[in-house]
């Protein structure tokens, strides 16, 4: 109807063309320009240190990168996932695909066992806790293969509400902003013919990421549940964050 969205109440032009004409017109007057801003950007973001981390959820996701097979495809299902797994460089060959829903809990485990239903490459899933007990119902599918291997991150919680600056919760409210829960998918992944991997520390992760990223290890499709604190996770991450300042 023509009326434009002002979505962050700021709004001062609008250009009322094709989008395809707008950017072959404007395409031509950036090729002799050098902007300053991009290229520093870039500069800085190179000499950025390899991330380390100790026990944590950041770390399991780097861990697993760091041992990814040759020409798989790897499945980042929503915020957490995603946010972590930028951190660390990613293989050339490995393909990356991610499902955000509305919230981004929504169907992001349906989404990565369809796709690798019609794949033959090993499909890794890296999903936090919410969004799997969200979307569990995906693994009822009796479609899917070996090539599945999930890597959840349970640390009981959406941690990402203890990372909000200005967001202090009182113990009676985390059950419902962070929807905290005791819950694990050990029997869940068993039943359903999954091979079942945990870890609490960085010993068992180290041996269980070992089993995790075999090529041809099983004929049964796996799941990793990596247990972690989430109060340790966020402070792991604030620091980091922190050092990359100074």
């Amino acid at each position: 109807d023509g009326q434009v969205a002002d979505l962050f109440g700021s709004l001062t032009t609008v250009i009322e063309m094709d989008p395809f004409e707008f950017l072959e017109k404007i395409a031509p007057m950036m090729d002799s320009r050098t902007p300053e801003y991009p290229r520093t950007w870039e500069a800085l973001s190179k000499n950025i240190p390899q991330a380390v981390f100790p026990y944590s959820e950041m770390s399991a996701i780097g861990k697993v990168i760091n041992h990814l097979p040759t020409s798989c495809s790897l499945h980042l299902a929503n915020s957490s996932t995603v946010r972590y797994a930028q951190l660390f460089p990613l293989p050339n060959d490995v393909e990356v695909l991610s499902n955000r829903g509305t919230n981004g809990i929504e169907g992001s485990l349906s989404t990565a066992i369809g796709y690798a239903t019609a794949s033959d490459k090993l499909n890794f899933i890296f999903i936090g806790d919410l969004s799997f007990f969200y979307d569990m119902n995906a693994l009822w599918n009796a479609n899917y293969g070996s090539n599945v291997r999930i890597l959840l991150l349970n640390n009981e919680g959406g941690e990402i509400f203890h990372a909000l600056p200005g967001l202090e919760m009182a113990d009676s409210s985390r059950r419902f902003i962070t929807a905290t829960h005791r819950t694990s998918a050990k029997a869940w992944a068993e039943d359903q013919g999954f091979q079942y991997l945990s870890a609490h520390n960085e010993e068992e992760l180290d041996q269980a990421v070992e089993v995790f990223t075999q090529p041809s290890i099983t004929s049964q499709p796996m799941l990793m549940e990596v247990f972690t604190e989430k109060d340790k996770d966020i402070e792991h991450l604030k620091t980091y964050y922190h050092n990359l300042k100074k």
